[in-house]
């Protein structure tokens, strides 16, 4: 099988895999079972309060037991033997009947500018000992945790890092919340510099894997980072990106219309055909017509996102191209470095090019920025640190 067939086959293996949706909880053995696909115990990081409630009542425990689980989860405190006002018993049958930490963190990297990068393995189920990256972005008044919705990604996009790696599967939604609730356990024990903000306010989709070829687990997850007993996050403060799967995106505005971000780099479809390969399934006219029909509140907007590469996408003719593609209405456009890497054909605009790009784009009416890059001295390209980590096992 050649490269473009392998492509195509994982591709159609990961949309498969979106026909099958969660169709609610079985005991199995003595453990709560997820009925889809693939059989998996349930997660604490996801489960509701209304399920857990259920499920110790079941033990014989009071119902109150369930919101004191529930308290120390939210507060990134996984581990049931750390849930200090819960009786010992309940500590074992957690233990035993669910995954209570589908991550374990197997490094972390701090920037000097606050910005830490962690690398976590997998525990449990089919994935079991494969590694995803998370990254957590601080300013004064916000805090961000980027999270990952696969290991690898299908789409194979040629400048991405992520995309060098092969698509391994889908997280589970317990698998992406636990990113989340282990950002926010750091943070807890560990705070930042005062200047700097130590709590989790926004999530944006944006590590490794495409999310939306992760519908049932990415759609789960935002059912719990937004749940009133749960993260209790706005769906204003949450942003997903994409590469462009059309229905996908429609399903996403019908059921959780958070903000959203498209990964565009390119403005014509034979580039794009090069750089995203999925503009070769949705090409950019029909791309077009589905952002114009997603579900915007007030005040907000669709990011498009362009990786700015070194006389690929950064020509005049392409600052043309871009203006005749953007709503300007609905949308901005988010200039970004390049984080270079090893084995990499591509090279990055440079800063005074890239700051000339977006006054071009806003000459023409068009809200331009060009994002400040972090956390450059700890690998900030996506999925560098767990090909490092591979790479060093790989040695003698």
């Amino acid at each position: 099988m050649n490269n473009e067939q392998h492509r195509v086959a994982s591709f159609q293996a990961a949309a498969l895999h979106l026909d099958f949706m969660l169709t609610g909880p079985t005991l199995i053995d003595g453990k709560l079972y997820n009925a889809s696909m693939q059989q998996n115990p349930l997660q604490l990081p996801a489960i509701t309060l209304e399920k857990l409630t259920a499920l110790t009542e079941s033990w014989g425990m009071p119902h109150y037991r369930a919101k004191q689980v529930i308290q120390w989860r939210n507060r990134g405190i996984l581990n049931p033997v750390d849930m200090l006002n819960i009786p010992g018993e309940l500590r074992e049958r957690l233990s035993s009947s669910l995954i209570c930490e589908p991550l374990k963190l197997v490094q972390r990297q701090c920037s000097t500018d606050g910005t830490r990068k962690y690398l976590f393995m997998l525990t449990s189920g089919r994935l079991k000992g494969k590694m995803v990256e998370s990254v957590y972005i601080p300013e004064e008044k916000r805090g961000t945790v980027c999270i990952s919705s696969q290991v690898g990604c299908v789409l194979d996009c040629p400048f991405c890092h992520t995309g060098t790696q092969n698509f391994e599967g889908n997280l589970s939604s317990g698998e992406i919340v636990a990113q989340v609730l282990a950002v926010k356990h750091d943070l807890l024990k560990e705070p930042l510099a005062p200047e700097l903000n130590s709590s989790v306010t926004h999530v944006v989709y944006m590590g490794m894997g495409e999310p939306l070829a992760n519908e049932e687990g990415v759609h789960e997850s935002l059912s719990s980072l937004t749940d009133p007993d749960g993260l209790k996050l706005s769906k204003r403060r949450i942003t997903l990106s994409t590469s462009g799967l059309v229905p996908q995106i429609d399903r996403l505005g019908e059921v959780a219309s958070v903000n959203l971000a498209i990964s565009l780099h390119a403005a014509e479809n034979r580039l794009r055909d090069e750089l995203v390969p999925i503009n070769r399934k949705h090409p950019l006219q029909e791309l077009r017509q589905c952002l114009n029909r997603y579900s915007l509140g007030k005040q907000r907007h669709i990011t498009l996102e362009y990786v700015m590469l070194d006389g690929i996408n950064d020509r005049p003719e392409d600052i043309e191209l871009l203006a005749g593609f953007v709503n300007r209405d609905r949308e901005r456009v988010n200039l970004i470095s390049f984080n270079t890497y090893p084995g990499s054909s591509y090279t990055g605009s440079s800063k005074q090019h890239m700051n000339e790009f977006a006054k071009q784009l806003i000459s023409k009416g068009i809200r331009a920025t060009v994002r400040r890059s972090r956390g450059q001295d700890i690998m900030a390209a996506c999925g560098q640190l767990k090909a490092e980590r591979k790479a060093e096992n790989r040695e003698p």
